[in-house]
């Protein structure tokens, strides 16, 4: 169960604005002053004019000026007590106990078996295809796509008419852009920036998915076993990859929890966020209208019945501010598809582009894997295509689960794993699928409510072996794609 710690006694009056404002303005500078200090200094355009820091030391001093003068004045309620209390409430608030743990142990898991794995198989080729590090350690987020989106954080989007290969607009913005603002707080190393930032993302994803599972299957300890089973799902491991699965994750999650309260203004920030994140991030207006359409239209259906018409235009009316919130996730594709537009005269470039990996609209039928399971069987597909193999057990399972997840959860749920496993299926086949139903929270849940009790360390056990296979063969460049 999600027990929580006792907090320390209340303050015994709220404290004035200035003095809250004056504390957060000196964390923030100590925290400047730490990262200049561990990582360098940094160098902004602001407004027209360049603003240099570059000594962590006078940032610092600065800081304790900041903490001097407000003790001075008012000495009850110090900083120190105060950080304390609000680290006891993030540690105490709803799932955080429940689902670190499980965080830790299975991301940082995931670095150390990839750490581990450079050191004993070396890479594929007997190099690392790009490195920013010498350190084998500080060049392990350095992998796959992670060099596109360090790419387009240092030196922006390009394209060229004349480039039929790979181009770097057919990636999504937001993890290069929130990579190029953070690799800037830390001295210049944006390739860490997203490190962080997705593992930030993965726990504060696993915090959602634990209260939707806690809901969804009346049971905290089912919703831990939920969450256990998305840490250690084999294509788990780009939840600590420099990818955009945790962002996704943290969106699709975050988004259906706070639709699920009504509260529009954090539901329109995640959807918005995912709209920016992911190519098919737009996809997650469908199902996020539907948490409030559906159950609206339900009960109109069931009133027109009984002769009454008029309750159909009232639930959507009613929903209209769910609908909008959900919208927002389309709102952030069509943005970037402007700004495509304005640098190649076609706003859906981007979506041209994925071509080039062979993301086309029915192209892999051809060669699919039934044509290769006919030639070899079984064992033969799966000896000379391991990869694709465990992408086709991936994919089968996610489709297979769609309807008893939606007639356990409901239709929102089911059509969230629907228009984001099929569209994907059609146009790229088995490329990346597995990556695709990582993100299906949902599956989770049902998984845990049906495996029996005495089988889910079994299960725990079996994804968490092929999670460390992939692992191995992700970060030393052998593919798990």
């Amino acid at each position: 169960m999600d027990s929580r710690p006792p907090l320390p006694d209340a303050p015994p009056e709220r404290l004035p604005g200035w003095i809250r404002a004056a504390d957060a303005l000196t964390v923030a500078v100590a925290g400047a002053g730490l990262l200049v200090a561990g990582f360098g200094g940094f160098r902004l355009h602001v407004l027209g004019g360049r603003v240099s820091i570059t000594s962590g030391g006078r940032i610092l001093v600065a800081a304790i000026a900041l903490l001097l003068i407000r003790h001075a004045i008012r000495r009850d309620q110090p900083l120190y007590l105060r950080a304390w209390r609000g680290v006891a409430r993030w540690w105490a608030a709803d799932g955080v106990r429940t689902v670190t743990p499980l965080w830790a142990a299975s991301r940082l898991g995931v670095l150390l078996v990839g750490f581990l794995a450079v050191g004993t198989f070396g890479y594929r080729d007997g190099g690392a295809p790009f490195r920013l590090y010498e350190n084998e350690l500080l060049n392990l987020p350095a992998r796959y796509d992670a060099g596109w989106y360090l790419g387009i954080a240092t030196d922006g989007y390009k394209w060229d008419p004349a480039v039929t290969s790979h181009q770097n607009i057919a990636f999504m913005p937001a993890l290069p852009m929130l990579m190029r603002f953070g690799g800037r707080l830390i001295g210049g190393h944006p390739l860490w920036a997203g490190q962080l930032l997705v593992l930030g993302a993965c726990l504060w994803a696993f915090v959602y998915v634990f209260r939707l599972a806690r809901s969804a299957l009346g049971d905290a300890d089912q919703a831990a076993w939920a969450v256990a089973l998305l840490a250690a799902y084999p294509f788990a491991v780009f939840y600590g990859a420099v990818y955009t699965e945790s962002i996704f994750l943290l969106c699709a999650a975050g988004a259906f929890y706070h639709v699920g309260r009504q509260q529009y203004l954090r539901t329109a920030a995640f959807a918005l966020l995912c709209g920016f994140a992911r190519p098919n991030g737009f996809l997650l207006a469908v199902p996020i209208a539907l948490v409030a359409l559906w159950p609206a239209l339900v009960a109109a259906w069931r009133d027109a019945g009984s002769g009454h018409g008029a309750p159909l235009s009232r639930a959507i009316r009613a929903s209209l501010p769910a609908i909008a919130a959900a919208s927002a996730a389309v709102l952030g594709v069509l943005v970037f598809s402007a700004f495509i537009y304005s640098m190649t005269g076609r706003p859906f470039a981007w979506l041209e582009a994925h071509a080039a990996w062979g993301r086309t609209f029915g192209a892999w039928v051809s060669q699919g894997p039934f044509q290769e399971l006919g030639r070899g069987g079984l064992y033969g597909y799966t000896r000379s295509q391991p990869i694709d193999a465990v992408n086709l057990v991936a994919v089968l399972f996610a489709l297979a689960a769609i309807w008893p997840v939606t007639r356990r959860f409901g239709v929102p749920y089911g059509v969230f794993i629907a228009v984001n496993v099929i569209p994907p299926l059609t146009t790229g086949g088995l490329l990346s699928i597995g990556r695709v139903t990582a993100g299906m929270f949902p599956l989770f849940f049902w998984l845990a409510a049906v495996i029996p009790a005495r089988h889910r360390a079994a299960w725990l056990t079996a994804f968490a072996l092929l999670q460390g296979w992939g692992a191995a063969l992700f970060y030393t460049w052998r593919e798990f794609i």
